[in-house]
């Protein structure tokens, strides 16, 4: 199973951002810089309680850029803010962070998140611009707290909120059959390029929706998922990339293209987002179907017996 950090994620959409804030490392998992999780968690708890004057609850740290935190909270509003924390827990950077090339990461990952709620049940409220978050440098809200501040929210969505997201991502359908999974996939991933071959004498039974996420190889795994889902045919595209995937350096088979569309790249760091939020953790494959019990099931990495896997699948 292709992995990055446990607990830490969640968010980004378009450019090189998750090639930025996602392109850690592949196979193994990586602990955030500074403190332990536990401990980057306390202290951004503390920091948003503090400047929010408790009116704030984190919802999830991830890996960002340069050693950054990125820390999800929500308002008493309800609306989703992002901000970034020092590598050991010591402050906030409330303001955008842009780098060398001009791109403001801080927006680019309020979109994301945006996004991502976009996709769940219910309404969810616009958090407008991220330029407009933060004017000043206390976070959300100068008020007292209320008697009744929200409870702090989970750290991870329900199942049943993930399949309904995972319904609505961006895929690439393969296969027919009554019987339908969908699974979120790096195009660098060799798991997932195991789960591919293992999975093509199932395609008359099964209807695989395979979910384009893109954090392994930096640059590389964004761009390539990207070119994939915005090919004239993405079915194709799919399968150059698995039939020609290179097991000795790990990379799939398919062009980079030159001309990268932004409507698939921000698709791409959407669902992303979501199977970080989802899980907790970046990896893939994971796996994500209505059981015949008529429950929500995930399963992360490489099946151990994709046969009983697939015959637990609602037809």
């Amino acid at each position: 199973m292709m992995q990055l950090t446990s607990h830490v994620v969640g968010r980004m959409v378009s450019v090189l951002v998750l090639v930025l804030v996602f392109g850690l490392s592949a196979c193994h998992r990586k602990e955030s810089p500074g403190l332990s999780n536990a401990g980057l968690q306390k202290s951004a708890d503390l920091l948003i309680g503090t400047l929010s004057r408790n009116t704030a609850t984190v919802v999830r740290l991830y890996p960002g850029p340069d050693g950054l935190v990125g820390v999800i909270f929500k308002t008493k509003e309800g609306t989703m803010r992002v901000v970034w924390m020092t590598p050991h827990g010591a402050a906030i950077v409330p303001g955008p962070v842009i780098t060398a090339a001009g791109q403001d990461l801080t927006g680019i990952a309020q979109q994301a998140i945006d996004a991502v709620s976009k996709t769940l049940p219910g309404p969810a409220p616009s958090s407008g611009q991220a330029g407009d978050i933060f004017p000043k440098p206390t976070i959300p809200s100068e008020s007292p707290a209320p008697k009744d501040a929200p409870a702090p929210v989970g750290k991870k969505m329900s199942l049943q909120d993930f399949l309904t997201m995972s319904r609505h991502l961006r895929s690439i359908a393969i296969g027919s059959g009554p019987r339908e999974i969908w699974v979120y996939f790096d195009p660098n991933c060799i798991f997932c390029n195991r789960l591919y071959a293992l999975l093509k004498p199932y395609e008359t039974q099964v209807k695989t929706h395979w979910i384009p996420v893109g954090f392994l190889k930096k640059d590389d795994s964004l761009k390539k998922a990207t070119g994939i889902l915005q090919a004239k045919n993405p079915v194709r595209a799919f399968r150059e990339n698995e039939d020609r995937f290179d097991t000795g350096s790990e990379e799939g088979g398919y062009p980079i293209p030159s001309d990268i569309s932004v409507s698939a790249e921000r698709a791409v760091a959407t669902s992303t987002v979501g199977l970080g939020q989802a899980t907790g953790e970046l990896a893939t494959p994971t796996i994500v179907f209505e059981g015949t019990d008529g429950k929500p099931h995930s399963v992360m990495g490489l099946p151990e017996d994709l046969r009983k896997l697939l015959a637990e699948v609602k037809g």
